[in-house]
């Protein structure tokens, strides 16, 4: 009897013990190293479209994008050491890209758009969608065509495309093209009126974009009200798979980092849409994966030692979060002194957001800013590399060099498993600048330089897989000018 009274307390305290890692259970705050799943069911919503052609309404003057503006800053705390904080690649170098046999990529297009509508008034912050030869790309407050595969570009104000609802257009714009439905994705973000601001996805094909010259357009508006009950949309991200669209944006603060997901059948056939989101995650400010297939993933940092990754499979109709072992990281304010003695990362000296994220097969690829410290000179990017099945680390590497700083990555995948880069770099002899890379081969290549530096070198810019070579790549990348000006590029690059 004593035995069998043993055994049944034993599976008892195992019950309790699965009990305590139940998945369903969602804890306050899950503590450091706790193995378990957490999980949260994803809301349902639905919207109308609407539809816009000829591009006839009145210009309106975008305001400054004043979002995106922590009052009082968050900084990742610090966790337990793990590895040495120390460099675990070579450092990387920049070149001018001049079409050299010797250099590792090619650039098959470069332009240089001169007609960007008020980009030099506010950050340019530039997206990009391709398919062959008809290439857009926008910028916080513009819209630039291209109907020659990316040869010359003609700038439409979007102003004058959508109706100027809520507060008018604001700013964070964002492109995708999805080749499977021939399906070029626009993301606006409004100004608030009466408390209520949306975010603006609308959708076209080749033929009509070309046609109405970018001003032919079915949309839907997603409100701020119908997401969570209070907060404002602010600092957008989207990608794709195969059954779904998938935008993220935060409400509220940076720290309240939501991620919707759209039908792409649905949004192709111009109708309803039945849309699903998430809770407020803790992802501060982050981007989510791109090249995905059948699920989307983001993270944030627990501590500096520590990942919050989140992910929301396609089959599943809620979300999870789990935290990930990294290797430590330096965790100091970042600055660097650019060529014109300005800092250009003053805006950036806290915020250590994983700003680039992609998928290469089952793995999911993180990068953020991070300080210097006595093996790292100068502010650079950390890279974790995550397995999405055992969640483990598998790779942490950097984008460093020692007498320049590393900053601002965004990252897409192409069909060999490659990784595009573009990234900002600047300080010593650099003004802030933007370049083009691949991973492996340690060298961004610029195709023109900054002329001066500002203390706010903008939140983003853009790298996508090429839609008809899923080979190459597209970027969207500036240059600041001495004259105050601002000079939007885009490139489409090989390996």
């Amino acid at each position: 009897m004593k035995k069998q009274w043993n055994y049944v307390a034993g599976l008892f305290i195992l019950a309790l013990l699965l009990c305590n890692c139940d998945p369903k259970v969602t804890p306050p705050d899950p503590t450091p190293d706790d193995p378990c799943e957490y999980t949260e069911p994803l809301k349902l919503g639905k919207v109308e479209p609407k539809v816009v052609e000829g591009g006839d309404y009145p210009p309106f003057k975008p305001t400054y994008d004043t979002l995106n503006k922590e009052t009082k800053p968050y900084y990742v705390p610090n966790g337990p050491i793990r590895g040495n904080l120390s460099p675990n690649n070579p450092e990387y170098k920049v070149e001018k890209q001049d079409g050299g046999a010797s250099q590792a990529i090619s650039f098959e297009e470069y332009d240089e758009i001169g007609d960007a509508i008020n980009v030099s008034s506010v950050l340019p912050e530039p997206s990009v969608a391709e398919n062959g030869q008809t290439v857009m790309t926008t910028g916080n407050t513009y819209m630039s065509l291209s109907l020659d595969g990316g040869q010359t570009f003609t700038s439409v104000n979007p102003t004058t495309i959508f109706p100027n609802d809520y507060g008018g257009l604001c700013c964070d714009q964002v492109l995708q093209y999805v080749p499977e439905f021939d399906m070029f994705v626009w993301l606006l973000q409004y100004w608030t009126s009466g408390g209520q601001n949306a975010i603006r996805i609308a959708v076209q094909n080749t033929q009509q974009v070309r046609s109405s010259n970018g001003t032919s357009w079915t949309y839907w508006d997603f409100t701020n009200d119908a997401l969570a009950s209070s907060g404002t949309l602010d600092y957008n991200d989207m990608s794709f798979g195969r059954q779904f669209l998938y935008w993220t944006s935060s409400i509220g603060g940076g720290a309240n980092r939501y991620v919707i997901r759209v039908p792409l059948s649905e949004l192709n056939a111009k109708g309803t849409v039945n849309y699903q989101f998430t809770g407020s995650t803790n992802a501060f400010w982050s981007h989510v994966t791109q090249n995905g297939t059948n699920a989307v993933f983001w993270a944030g940092h627990q501590n500096n030692s520590t990942m919050l990754v989140y992910s929301m499979r396609d089959a599943d109709n809620f979300y999870s979060w789990r935290e990930v072992n990294i290797n430590s990281w330096p965790n100091n304010t970042m600055s660097s002194t650019a060529a014109d003695g300005n800092d250009w990362l003053t805006d950036a000296s806290w915020k250590t957001y994983v700003r680039a994220a992609t998928m290469r097969e089952n793995n999911a690829i993180f990068a953020w800013n991070a300080s210097n410290n006595a093996n790292f000179p100068q502010t650079h990017v950390q890279i974790a590399e995550i397995n999405t099945n055992s969640w483990n680390l598998v790779n942490q590497y950097q984008i460093w060099n020692p007498d320049f700083a590393f900053a601002y990555p965004y990252f897409e995948t192409n069909q060999k498993g490659q990784i595009g880069i573009i990234t900002a770099f600047g300080g010593g002899p650099w003004n802030a600048s933007s370049g083009v890379g691949v991973w492996g081969d340690f060298v961004i290549y610029y195709p023109r330089l900054s002329s001066r530096s500002y203390t706010n070198y903008g939140h983003y810019h853009t790298t996508r897989r090429s839609g008809t070579n899923a080979d190459e790549w597209v970027s969207a990348g500036f240059t600041y000018e001495t004259d105050g000006s601002v000079t939007p590029y885009y490139v489409r690059f090989k390996h």
